[in-house]
């Protein structure tokens, strides 16, 4: 399994681009990536600007192909000009 978080600052002036960019993004993940056993986004509660990303892959393949996807790939650099700062990328394992 592939998993990973990525904690992103997004500029106020660009919350509502954000939003309905990664809302349309993981309900096309949710629809057309079998291999994707989760793929969720939330808002920090006390961090409003701030989004996690948690996405759990069954295998590099399935990985790769959502890498890939149109959807992914037209999304992601509309995406990165909402940031303020970098993103925090992180890779998971699990312990159980």
């Amino acid at each position: 399994m592939i998993s990973s978080s990525i904690r992103l600052k997004i500029q106020a002036s660009k919350i509502e681009t954000f939003e309905s960019l990664v809302s349309q993004l993981v309900q096309d993940i949710h629809e057309n990536e079998p291999g994707a056993h989760v793929y969720e986004v939330r808002r920090v509660i006390d961090e409003p600007l701030t989004y996690l990303y948690f996405m759990s892959f069954e295998d590099e393949e399935s990985h790769a192909r959502y890498l890939e996807a149109p959807y992914h790939t037209e999304m992601s650099p509309k995406a990165m000009e909402c940031l303020d700062g970098d993103p925090i990328f992180e890779d998971l394992e699990s312990f159980y």
